[in-house]
């Protein structure tokens, strides 16, 4: 298991913490500075189930012979799952932030003490991903079994952190798309909101997007019984980490 969720992300940074140690920019700490530093991080993840059950052999054993398939964890529509997979994350990025510092990387999510509103944001959207798409709720004979499958997702929650921009839907349901194309998967832009100096140039950016691509036109094999077409969501959203300068240094823990 990765530490993340986003393992690019964590990879880029951990290759810019290892130049600052190569380069000096980090004062390497004493051996004993060391395994304090650590046992303290690892009684912190010890803390949440999630990554402890990756780290300790005998806890994960007692879970899997504790709890069985129908408990309110493994249920995807249960408010506490949601708030448990929130709490891994955001830990998880609580230590990002702190490495981001640490080695002057040119994006900033906060601190570990405190996440700011983009680290927020992508913890959320990381939560409506795991739930909300791959929980997406598949039942035998229902009035949509014949189209619906695990993308069939809403993107609603999706969104840029660094716009605001929302989630392109699909053009329709995922059984119903043909080509490989970004015009033959994806669905009219939701459009720019821009304000001041910007409110011009976002009108005529959206007359373009109109203009080079049409609404979607849905098969109507698979439309359900009140006629609504359901829209998918593109699960995963490219992050712009666009450079913002560099940020302070100094560890936060």
């Amino acid at each position: 298991m990765g530490r993340l969720d986003a393992p690019l992300l964590d990879l880029d940074v951990q290759a810019w913490l290892l130049l600052a140690h190569l380069t000096g920019d980090i004062t390497l700490p004493s051996e004993k500075d060391m395994k304090r530093f650590n046992l303290q991080a690892l009684m912190y993840e010890l803390q949440d189930p999630y990554i402890r059950a990756n780290i300790d052999k005998n806890y994960d054993e007692h879970w899997d012979d504790s709890l069985d398939d129908d408990h309110w964890m493994y249920q995807f529509g249960d408010k506490r799952a949601r708030e448990m997979e929130t709490n891994t994350l955001t830990l998880q990025y609580r230590f990002l932030a702190r490495d981001m510092i640490d080695s002057s990387y040119p994006f900033d999510l906060g601190t570990y003490k405190k996440l700011n509103g983009k680290a927020k944001a992508i913890v959320e959207m990381s939560v409506v991903s795991g739930f909300d798409f791959h929980s997406v709720q598949l039942v035998e004979g229902s009035r949509d079994s014949s189209w619906k499958t695990f993308r069939d997702g809403n993107p609603t929650n999706i969104r840029s952190i660094m716009t605001g921009t929302k989630a392109i839907p699909f053009k329709c349901h995922w059984l119903d798309l043909e080509g490989d194309g970004v015009d033959d998967i994806c669905g009219t832009p939701a459009p720019l909101n821009l304000k001041g100096k910007g409110k011009s140039k976002a009108t005529a950016m959206n007359k373009m997007l109109q203009a080079i691509r049409p609404p979607c036109v849905t098969s109507r094999a698979h439309v359900d019984e009140d006629g609504r077409d359901a829209k998918a969501a593109l699960q995963s959203e490219i992050l712009g980490l666009g450079f913002r300068g560099l940020v302070n240094r100094g560890r936060t823990m």
